[in-house]
């Protein structure tokens, strides 16, 4: 089994893989397309695309924040 600092440091492999950069590029153009909410009618959808923006974003940015947690377990 894996420890923490392990696990970061293989995740940080997926990162080097030109796939994960062709994938967040075309999450990233996904999450700009739902942050448009000219066309939401109403509030539930517009908590539904919230909530989408987000997780999108969560995996867009998964590099910095695994870099920053590494970052940690060398303090």
């Amino acid at each position: 089994m894996l420890s923490d600092k392990e696990f970061l440091e293989k995740r940080l492999e997926l990162f080097t893989l030109e796939a994960w950069s062709l994938f967040t590029e075309e999450l990233t153009q996904m999450a700009e397309s739902l942050e448009k909410i000219q066309t939401i009618d109403d509030e539930r959808t517009l908590y539904l695309r919230r909530g989408q923006v987000d997780i999108l974003n969560m995996i867009i940015n998964l590099e910095e924040t695994t870099k920053l947690a590494l970052d940690q377990f060398d303090e």
